[in-house]
């Protein structure tokens, strides 16, 4: 199971926040999707408009190299590099899956600095 569903979580991550595909929402989330980022609405809606935002905001299609990919029984942690504003970010995501579906999300990140501290 705990490999099915890293599986699960890193193609969803890529369709939906690499390639930009606002249809594997609806594929890949749960209607009942929780979204735990204060700054994001519950449910596929919720993404939907986040992604319409990145998509006018010019954020470019990317491949994702996951960093670390842990799995606990249904949640998985993603550590990823993203390009967001001609910047290298850094996120941390971690979902719940449900049924085969993102089920729960909870995320932090951060700007990558220019130089790292001396």
């Amino acid at each position: 199971m705990r490999a099915n569903n890293k599986q699960i979580v890193m193609i969803a991550y890529q369709r939906i926040f690499g390639d930009l595909d606002v249809s594997a929402v609806d594929e890949y989330m749960s209607k009942d999707f929780i979204q735990h980022n204060p700054t994001t609405p519950d449910g596929p809606e919720g993404v939907k408009q986040l992604l319409q935002m990145l998509i006018s905001q010019s954020v470019p299609k990317q491949k994702l190299d996951y960093k670390h990919v842990l799995a606990e029984g249904d949640t998985v942690m993603l550590h990823t590099p993203y390009v967001m504003g001609g910047k290298e970010w850094r996120f941390i995501d971690i979902y719940r899956v449900e049924n085969g579906k993102l089920a729960e999300h909870w995320d932090a990140m951060m700007p990558m600095p220019e130089t790292r501290a001396q």
